[in-house]
């Protein structure tokens, strides 16, 4: 039977990070278990194309089996760097007001770690000259509001956090990546975890983290015996899951925009998102920007926008279906469950709308097809609400987790993925689950 000092359930964006981090002490023993592949290191060119292309998010492989295979927003990668490796390489912070998580968290003591994060994700801004027509024309449209992407984009590749944190480590004796490896539960004895089992084995660990999302850390500790209900442990994992919520809108484009956009696409190449116009409802709490809008480019016979509500009310949970670690798990997203979320989604419908007519994207954007401006903005947000792929909160810090990560009632399990974070930050959450693994590397 194996057995190590540290066990790592999951090597998405933050059982990566971790990864790279512990391993750095020569005498600590670190597994990362992961369900998915492991393609090596980037310069053995096995690595598929759509996980490299950080031009279009890579939703058509290395995806877990989900529920319901029409409803995206369950969508969760299945491979080294996870949601990382799928994601559009938006590096973004939350509000200074996001991050106050009880006595020890605070923007001031979390900072450090979200600069570290994005250092290592190498991260930049976009050259204007990379912005698209239709991108630039929004910028202009947005004027202050308008927010050109970091990104962390290396040399044309999308740098997840296989690259950053694992290709690093990987000739580290301490290190074992055991790929292609599913995780049924987590193995525990009286208040301590004393492992997991994985495809079939037993592995012994000193110290257990569960890194498998906000979906899947929610998935392991149910089938481990803790939950609501939990013959281990009555904690409330899997309640209170949030994501982002939103809709979209779709325009014929002018000859106009087609024109400009092959120009640029000849001498640059196309991105599919590369600008965010943010904002404020009229409902909007103090310290944030509870409103995000932005252009999408998939040059065809319509060209798109969307409008997020950056500070949802409404909560949802993950629940299992089985025991059985490959079944879908229950995902109820729960989205404009809580009302005013419907009057949020609308104002950032009505924005994206007013953009769209305004006289720096108007030239590019004919008429509205999709959903037509016959519809109000409330009745096609009711139709047609969807998530970010941003989902957080199901094993919350406060609730399940104490204020170092670590599951209440337990000695030694932590979990430490976006799964952890106690409120969405109103911003896209890639950073700050790497940050949070930053931070949670030092306590460990």
């Amino acid at each position: 039977m194996a057995r190590f000092d540290v066990l790592i359930l999951g090597g998405g964006a933050a059982g990566g990070a971790l990864a790279g981090r512990l391993s750095e002490d020569s005498e600590r023993t670190v597994c990362l278990v992961e369900a998915g592949p492991d393609y090596g290191h980037l310069s053995e060119g096995r690595w598929p194309g759509d996980i490299l292309d950080p031009r279009w998010l890579a939703l058509e492989s290395h995806l877990w089996e989900r529920e319901d295979d029409e409803d995206r927003s369950q969508a969760r990668a299945r491979i080294l760097g996870g949601c990382s490796a799928h994601n559009a390489c938006v590096v973004l912070e939350g509000a200074p007001a996001d991050y106050n998580w009880g006595e020890r968290w605070s923007y001031k003591s979390f900072a450090p770690y979200l600069k570290r994060a994005a250092e290592t994700l190498q991260t930049h801004v976009l050259a204007d000259d990379d912005l698209t027509p239709w991108h630039r024309a929004f910028r202009e449209a947005g004027g202050e509001d308008s927010i050109v992407h970091p990104v962390n984009i290396v040399d044309g590749v999308r740098w997840h956090s296989g690259f950053a944190y694992v290709d690093p480590a990987r000739g580290r004796e301490n290190l074992t990546i055991l790929a292609d490896t599913l995780v049924d539960r987590v193995l525990v004895d009286e208040g301590r975890a004393t492992g997991a089992v994985a495809a079939g084995q037993e592995l012994e660990a000193d110290t257990v983290v569960v890194s498998a999302g906000a979906y899947g850390a929610p998935g392991i500790l149910r089938r481990s015996g803790i939950g609501p209900d939990g013959k281990v442990a009555e904690l409330p994992v899997g309640e209170g899951l949030v994501d982002h919520v939103g809709t979209g809108a779709a325009w014929e484009p002018t000859e106009l925009l087609l024109s400009e956009t092959a120009a640029h696409e000849a001498e640059h190449g196309l991105y599919m998102g590369q600008v965010t116009v943010a904002g404020r409802s009229r409902s909007c709490p103090p310290g944030v920007r509870d409103l995000f809008v932005f252009p999408a480019l998939d040059i065809g016979l319509e060209i798109s926008g969307a409008a997020f509500a950056m500070t949802p009310r409404s909560r949802g949970s993950v629940r299992l279906h089985s025991t059985d670690p490959e079944a879908p798990l229950a995902i109820d997203h729960g989205f404009l469950r809580d009302e005013r979320d419907v009057e949020v989604l609308a104002e950032a419908f009505e924005r994206l709308r007013e953009l769209a007519e305004s006289d720096a994207v108007s030239p590019y954007a004919a008429r509205e097809l999709r959903p037509g401006l016959e519809v109000g903005a409330e009745e096609h947000v009711r139709a047609t609400a969807r998530g970010f792929f941003h989902p957080v909160a199901t094993c919350a810090i406060g609730r399940v987790l104490d204020e170092r990560c670590r599951v209440l009632g337990f000695e030694n399990l932590y979990v430490v993925d976006a799964s952890a974070i106690p409120e969405i930050p109103s911003a896209n959450t890639n950073l700050t689950t790497v940050a949070l693994a930053e931070r949670a590397a030092e306590w460990l």
